[in-house]
């Protein structure tokens, strides 16, 4: 027997808990000050309540996919011990999220697949060569 299809609310409510986990550990950082963590936890706050309560035309699969995409995309591309952290208790809540690196694995695969991959490449790009992730040989690739 397959995978389990997992319906809306119940990718929302892990989106919830996983927003619940990053919260804690942004506002019990020691690592940064109040001009981050209180964007990082209004953006989390909004994340959350547009999962749990959405428009009706938003209640699809497909738009709950966008807001784990874009929630993710700091503990993804970031690197400190709050980063580490995160994965740590979603993975001790039973949180199956995966800790991704798109621009290496578009490297890897040789294509973009899809407009998440796209938006995270554009998004991220100039930063993961300014900081030596990829090189300038790279970006151009």
């Amino acid at each position: 027997m397959g995978k389990k299809r997992i319906i809306y609310q119940e990718r929302a409510e892990r989106l919830s808990k996983a927003v619940d986990i990053a919260v804690k550990i942004i506002q019990e950082s020691d690592s940064h000050g109040d001009d981050f963590k209180t964007p990082m936890v209004n953006f989390c706050n909004q994340v959350k309540q547009m999962a749990l309560n959405p428009e009706p035309q938003f209640r699809k699969v497909a738009s709950i996919k966008y807001l784990e995409n874009d929630f993710l995309i700091y503990w993804n591309e970031s690197a400190d011990k709050e980063v580490d952290k995160f994965w740590i208790e979603l993975h001790k809540n039973g949180i199956d999220y995966e800790k991704k690196d798109t621009i290496q694995a578009v490297l890897k695969r040789g294509r973009i697949k899809n407009i998440h991959e796209f938006d995270n490449i554009i998004d991220n790009i100039v930063v993961a060569e300014q900081i030596g992730r990829i090189t300038k040989e790279q970006v151009i690739e």
